[in-house]
């Protein structure tokens, strides 16, 4: 896969814009896709089942949104077990990157003040570069801190590698 620093800083520049909690996880992926495909693809909430992990459904609240999809949109997300996870969009810059920001309840005391980003650079030799970060501020308890970062290598390495299934890497 090769060294991604080149395509990660957009992301660490948008994250840190938007949070001033730490980054939890990072996963990054050269995919076989174009950027805008990729984009549609990962922003279309109702498609959020076939590749974010755990998730049995996937829908959008447009009601606060400054366009359907985009920022002020909500990203609601249905598991197995609890009350549907609500994401806020808080930035959005199609097709290049998204952030969204789930309420602290979502993590049951192991994480507060998420942030969550995803770039998507398009790569010279072909295809997406996507950078999906994670950020915020772990619980005090350090077993709930282990969970907590636990949780977030679980999603994010299971989201990426649904994606990989669809868009192969590179």
């Amino acid at each position: 896969m090769g060294a991604f620093s080149d395509f990660t800083s957009y992301a660490k520049e948008t994250g840190s814009r938007l949070s001033h909690q730490p980054l939890l996880h990072e996963e990054t992926r050269h995919l076989s896709v174009s950027q805008s495909e990729l984009f549609h693809y990962v922003t279309d909430f109702e498609r959020s089942s076939e590749w974010i992990a755990g998730a049995l459904k996937g829908w959008t609240d447009n009601s606060n949104a400054e366009t359907p999809g985009g920022l002020g949109s909500v990203r609601v997300i249905k598991s197995a077990a609890g009350e549907p996870i609500r994401e806020v969009v808080k930035a959005y810059d199609a097709p290049r990157m998204f952030a969204y920001s789930a309420g602290d309840a979502a993590f049951l005391g192991l994480c507060f003040e998420h942030l969550g980003v995803m770039t998507l650079e398009p790569h010279p030799d072909g295809g997406t570069v996507l950078c999906w970060l994670a950020y915020g501020r772990l619980a005090s308890n350090p077993v709930k801190a282990w969970a907590g970062k636990k949780l977030f290598h679980v999603a994010l390495g299971r989201g990426m590698k649904n994606l990989e299934r669809k868009f192969p890497p590179r």
